[in-house]
């Protein structure tokens, strides 16, 4: 798969990213939410041990579509009605999500 993205597309409970290649990658938004890459949640979920508490605790919010915002042609900016805003969500950030590969010792 190549990681160029071509779209992203907002459902109700998920998000499409289809990529140049022809590809996709359907990522429901509770998963999403588990790695946001922002300063208050990224050393929640790279420390194994408050990784889980921080996945339950994703669980427990209503599931939402965010709104989103387009930042250059890397990343997107997700505003979760619940609360995280302010993390850069990269598209490979994103890819490494739907495909089960994030590094979290990086």
């Amino acid at each position: 798969m190549a990681d160029r993205l071509k779209e992203l597309e907002r459902a109700d409970n998920s998000i499409t990213l289809r990529y140049v290649d022809g590809d996709e990658l359907t990522l429901p938004y509770h998963e999403l939410r588990a790695w946001c890459p922002c300063a208050k949640c990224r050393p929640r979920w790279k420390d194994p041990h408050r990784r889980l508490g921080l996945a339950e605790e994703v669980k427990r919010l209503r599931i939402e579509m965010p709104k989103a915002e387009a930042v250059g042609r890397y990343a997107v900016r997700f505003t979760w009605t619940s609360g995280c805003s302010s993390g850069l969500w990269s598209f490979e950030h994103i890819t490494d999500i739907a495909l089960n590969r994030l590094d979290v010792d990086h």
